[in-house]
């Protein structure tokens, strides 16, 4: 019996550790030059059919909005954990809680320019062949803001 134990757990073992290097082999790809979203970027570069030219404007543009944008996110937590502290006090400032909010909404509203600019920027390099292609990027592109990017959770189940 003792050994039948050793067999099933050394067996057990064996498995967890290949599944764990499969993991880990195939872990997180590493990110794109410029950061963002490797295969949207690439998608919208081959649905466009950007030279390499292109591309390369396309995505030096990309790279400028990530960051952007990521130092607009870090600012964007730190706002909405500071307005969210406000619970944590007996008393509020009716001012200062309002424009902490008012922050948010300008943080937001500069992400919305941010990403406006940039796919003006796609849109200046596309010649005249590629600019149908670019209104199908533009209404994918509205699917994906309204989403939230997938950052999001899913909406809540009627019951």
């Amino acid at each position: 019996m003792g050994n039948k134990v050793y067999k099933i757990g050394f067996i057990s073992l064996l498995v967890l550790n290949i599944l764990l290097t499969l993991v880990i082999w195939r872990g997180p790809k590493p990110p794109f030059q410029g950061g963002g979203d490797a295969d949207f970027k690439n998608r919208i570069s081959e649905d466009l059919g950007l030279s390499e030219e292109q591309e390369e404007k396309y995505f030096a543009s990309a790279m400028v909005h990530q960051q952007e944008m990521s130092a607009l996110q870090q600012n964007h937590r730190k706002l909405v954990k500071e307005y969210f502290d406000f619970l944590k006090l007996s008393d509020v400032d009716e001012k200062e809680k309002k424009e902490k909010l008012e922050a948010i909404a300008k943080t937001e509203s500069r992400k919305a320019e941010i990403t406006f600019k940039h796919f003006e920027e796609l849109k200046a390099i596309c010649n005249e062949g590629q600019q149908e292609a670019f209104e199908n990027i533009v209404k994918n592109l509205q699917q994906v803001l309204v989403r939230g990017g997938g950052n999001n959770p899913p909406p809540a189940r009627d019951k």
